[in-house]
C-alpha cells in the first residue's frame, strides 16, 4: 500500500514538472490579423535598453500568417515587443508577461483594423509626449560605432544606445527609448572618430532616421 502511494506521488510530481517548466518559457506566437505584412519583430526584456536583433531574421509574416518567436527560458518573463510593418509603420507593446501568453495577436477583430503608427498619450504641459523609439538606418557608407539619443531637456548624452554593437553601412538598428518626451538630440560617431549631431528632433513623428 505504501509503495502504491509513493508511486502515485512520483507520478504527480512528474506531471507537474513539465507544466512548471513551460510556465517559465517566454516564447510566444505572433498572429498577424492585420492587413499588413510584418517585416520586423523585436522582443527584449523590459529591463534592457536595446531592442536587440530582428527576431524574424530574413522571414516576414504575411496577413493571416503566424510566427513562433523563440526566447530563452532563463527566468525572464516581462518583455517589450516592437512590430514594424511593411511601409515602416510600427507599434509597440510594453511590459508583457510573455510566460503567461501563448499568442500575441496583431490587428482588430477579423484583421480589419490597420496598425497604429504611434501610441500618443495626451499631451502634457511643457512639451509633446509620446513614443520616441525609432529605427536608425545607416546610409553614410561608414560604420557607426556609437550612437547617443538624449532628451533635449537634459545636459548629458547618456549611454551609447548601441551597447556593444555597431551599425554597418546599409544596416538598420532599432533604438529603444522610454515613452514620454518626444524632443531629442542625436549624436553619432563614425569609424575613425568623426562625429555628427542633430538637435531638437521630434522622434515621436519619426519611424526611420537615416544617417547620411
Amino acid at each position: 500500500m505504501l509503495r502504491r502511494a509513493l508511486f502515485a506521488a512520483l507520478l504527480a510530481v512528474s506531471a507537474v514538472g513539465p507544466a512548471m517548466a513551460q510556465s517559465n518559457d517566454p516564447s510566444f506566437r505572433i498572429i498577424n490579423n492585420s492587413p499588413n505584412v510584418v517585416n520586423e519583430v523585436y522582443a527584449s526584456p523590459s529591463t534592457e535598453q536595446n531592442w536587440g536583433q530582428d527576431r524574424l531574421g530574413s522571414d516576414v509574416i504575411a496577413p493571416g500568417g503566424s510566427y513562433i518567436v523563440r526566447l530563452p527560458a532563463d527566468g525572464q518573463c516581462v518583455y517589450d515587443i516592437r512590430i514594424v510593418y511593411q511601409g515602416n509603420t510600427a507599434e509597440e507593446r510594453r511590459s508583457l508577461n510573455t510566460c503567461n501568453l501563448v499568442d500575441v495577436v496583431l490587428g482588430g477583430v477579423g484583421g480589419t483594423a490597420p496598425p497604429r503608427q504611434r501610441s500618443q498619450p495626451p499631451q502634457a504641459q511643457g512639451g509633446q509626449q509620446g513614443n520616441p523609439s525609432f529605427n536608425l538606418v545607416n546610409q553614410s557608407g561608414q560604420v557607426i560605432e556609437q550612437f547617443y539619443a538624449s532628451p533635449s531637456s537634459e545636459n548629458s548624452w547618456g549611454p551609447d544606445r548601441l551597447g556593444d554593437e555597431v551599425v554597418q553601412p546599409g544596416a538598420r538598428f532599432a533604438v529603444r527609448l522610454p515613452a514620454g518626451e518626444c524632443t531629442y538630440d542625436l549624436r553619432w560617431v563614425l569609424q575613425g572618430g568623426q562625429a555628427q549631431e542633430r538637435r531638437r528632433l521630434n522622434l515621436c513623428e519619426t519611424v526611420d532616421y537615416a544617417v547620411r
